[in-house]
């Protein structure tokens, strides 16, 4: 009897080289992390993949092999290519399909429970400068936006306030469309605000450096995330949450700091000469002493955190 030929396996290593070829271009910035956006939505075709390895292991054929293995390639090659297109630096950008302006009074309020919630796009938050309301800010829709729920809610003075995007429940995105949104938002700095920020792909800049925030949540599946923390808002306790992309997180001078991290493929890069290392955390030497204080708990899979 014959003994049959071994033939290596298609799947697992076709996908973990195109990964690391994804991921090189990720790190060495030829591509956006925004890229793994588009790629997730190919999901399917790893069951096309492993269909296909069963067909070539039944079979005795090296050259239904050989055309496998192409195939397979061809197939990732044409979805990398895609996404680059789609959400890539070499896709233009369309215009918004509308525009829409926000404003929030600030009514009775003397606290404020802040929540955003953004499945694809950008987001741009700061501080108002001489306005007597709450919040205001603009949205611009994308080409598959439903557009934005708000709500508004106060009691006994605290104000319970959120913007959260309307998205299709099934939609694909062809090449070039302008897809995500857009949001420019800025809040008072004149009352405590507890933040939470949620976001599925985009890019997420927080720029809190005027504001008051206790607490501080953000959570983000594929982008980039840079936060300015506040200059003198006492005591602030912040959980950053990443599974894609770069983190990069801005403390004042004068704030007494400890940032602890957990990661599972991302690198650490301290660019703050006032924190030392100290277990598995990084302190600044004022820690304990400083009247502005903040606690850091940053969470990330893959990609970069960097501390300034």
């Amino acid at each position: 009897m014959k003994e049959r030929q071994y033939r290596p396996s298609l799947v697992g290593p076709i996908l973990l080289i195109t990964a690391g070829v994804v991921l090189l271009l990720n790190q060495t910035g030829r591509l956006p992390w925004a890229v793994w956006g588009t790629l997730w939505r190919f999901w399917p075709i790893i069951f096309i993949l492993v269909g296909l390895e069963v067909i070539v292991g039944v079979s005795r054929s090296r050259l239904l092999y050989v055309l496998s293995v192409f195939f397979a390639v061809a197939v990732l090659g044409a979805v990398i290519l895609y996404a680059v297109y789609a959400g890539g630096p070499i896709a233009r950008p369309q215009p918004s399909t509308r525009t829409e302006e926000i404003v929030e009074p600030m009514n009775d309020a003397d606290r404020a429970d802040v929540q955003l919630q953004m499945a694809v796009g950008t987001l741009n938050l700061g501080a108002l400068v001489d306005s007597a309301n709450f919040a205001e800010g603009r949205i611009q829709y994308g080409r598959h936006s439903q557009g934005v729920k708000r709500t508004a809610a106060g009691t006994g003075g605290r104000l319970s306030y959120a913007l959260t995007e309307q998205t299709e429940p099934f939609s694909f995105w062809w090449p070039g469309e302008d897809s995500g949104e857009s949001w420019d938002i800025d809040l008072t700095p004149r009352i405590p605000l507890d933040v939470e920020v949620r976001a599925g792909v985009g890019d997420l800049h927080l720029d809190l450096s005027q504001l008051t925030v206790p607490r501080l949540d953000v959570g983000s599946g594929v982008g980039d995330t840079t936060i300015d923390f506040p200059i003198a808002a006492g005591r602030t306790t912040a959980v950053i949450q990443g599974a894609i992309g770069d983190m990069i997180v801005r403390i004042p001078d004068g704030v007494g700091a400890k940032v602890t991290f957990s990661k599972l493929l991302a690198s650490v890069d301290v660019r703050n000469s006032r924190f030392v290392r100290a277990d598995d955390a990084y302190v600044t030497a004022n820690y304990d002493t400083a009247p502005n204080r903040l606690d850091v708990e940053m969470k990330l899979v893959i990609g970069n955190i960097v501390i300034e």
